[in-house]
């Protein structure tokens, strides 16, 4: 087996890229094959709610995957939980393309959404094992860089498949991806998890119990789910408004998400100049600002500017909340270095739960001038916030 010594712990650019990679695995698997959807309510012969369905069974199965891997991977280590669930998300991609129906598809989407679940999950516990404070918020922010282009060239890359191949293919091709990263884990990922337990010990209910009887992962968690449920807001808000209300054309849509993406990367950029000044709680504060003020202003340009001021002010809350991911990763985790495995994955679990809330809550409130998408984004952020300061405390410093 192969384990990272202290003195490889300085210096893991490679193995960094390789974990941001795996952290994109779960975002091209949701939305890869969006484009496809109308196709697949064809070729099915079936409503769009039951199309729709699909993507909420993904992420689901991620929250579930999530919660199932992480007692395996604090009692057996990282490398080998993380090549099962990616085999797990191979098999079921293979059978989403293979998939005779709309209720068999739902299910073989959630089962390969939990496969996906492994590679995000335990990326985040492996930046614990190798670093903590400062540094492992560096790294937090370092992956969110590589992993953040996916969703942005995810549905590029399913409508160019589109063009010589169908549904089935896009399928097929997300199923090579996972092998790819599969064999790649298998040759250059080492074992990082230096604090094993007996399986009894690693059981979940006691890692939930330890982990939760922690306030700072409490907060953390509670104000990354918050902040997962306001990224939907804008994911399944924007489309709608762009396009249903000011009618502008897919092509100026993929424009206003290439700008949000522009300062998402920015963002991403100045959160570790700014993690080398104050600590991340106070990092996560900063942004946490920014985006209830961005938010705010969002709510009164869109009656007022229009579609330019909701791209705009939304682009800014995105951008903020590159502030407020990777260090809420870094508290939460802090604490929990043989728990670390199931602190990742009920974080993330939590967030993709409220990932699939958000969506159809947006949907309810209907298509409008980008009002209600501002609203929705202002009132997650501020129950961010609420979990920041009142939960972990307005001067909690032991992040340094």
């Amino acid at each position: 087996m192969r384990h990272v010594s202290a003195q490889q712990k300085g210096s893991h650019r490679g193995l960094i890229v390789l974990l941001g990679l795996m952290s994109a695995l779960g975002p091209m698997t949701v939305d890869m094959y969006l484009p496809a959807l109308p196709q697949i309510t064809h070729d099915f012969a079936t409503s769009e709610a039951a199309v729709q369905t699909t993507l909420t069974g993904s992420l689901l199965g991620m929250a579930a995957g999530q919660l199932v891997l992480s007692p395996i991977t604090d009692a057996l280590g990282r490398r080998w939980p993380l090549i099962a669930g990616l085999g797990i998300h191979v098999v079921f991609s293979v059978l989403s393309a293979l998939a005779p129906g709309i209720g068999t598809l739902i299910i073989f989407r959630a089962l390969q959404g939990a496969g996906s679940a492994a590679a995000p999950a335990i990326a985040v516990a492996i930046i614990r094992d190798i670093s903590t404070g400062r540094e492992a918020s560096i790294r937090y922010s370092a992956i969110m860089f590589v992993s953040m282009v996916a969703p942005i060239v995810a549905p590029l890359i399913g409508s160019g498949l589109l063009l010589w191949t169908d549904w089935h293919g896009i399928f097929l091709v997300q199923a090579a991806m996972s092998m790819a990263l599969a064999v790649t884990a298998l040759f250059a990922l080492p074992e990082t998890q230096p604090h094993r337990q007996s399986i009894r010990q690693a059981k979940l209910a006691t890692g939930l119990k330890i982990v939760t009887a922690d306030r700072v992962f409490v907060g953390s968690a509670l104000s990354q789910a918050a902040m997962m449920a306001a990224s939907f807001c804008y994911i399944s808000g924007l489309s709608f408004v762009a396009q249903d209300w000011y009618g502008v054309s897919e092509q100026s849509y993929g424009l206003i998400l290439t700008g949000g993406a522009v300062v998402m990367l920015f963002m991403n950029r100045l959160g570790p100049l700014l993690i080398r000044r104050f600590s991340s709680h106070r990092v996560a504060l900063i942004g946490l600002a920014g985006a209830l003020t961005s938010s705010c202003l969002m709510m009164i340009a869109a009656p007022t500017v229009g579609l330019a001021g909701v791209a705009a002010f939304s682009w800014l809350c995105i951008g903020f909340q590159q502030l407020v991911t990777p260090n809420n990763r870094t508290m939460g985790l802090a604490r929990h270095p043989s728990n670390a495995g199931i602190a990742a994955a009920l974080m993330g679990a939590s967030a993709l739960s409220a990932a699939a809330i958000s969506s159809p809550l947006m949907g309810l409130m209907g298509v409008d001038n980008g009002f209600m998408m501002a609203l929705g984004m202002f009132s997650f952020y501020g129950l961010s916030l609420i979990a920041s300061t009142v939960i972990i405390g307005f001067r909690h410093e032991h992040v340094e």
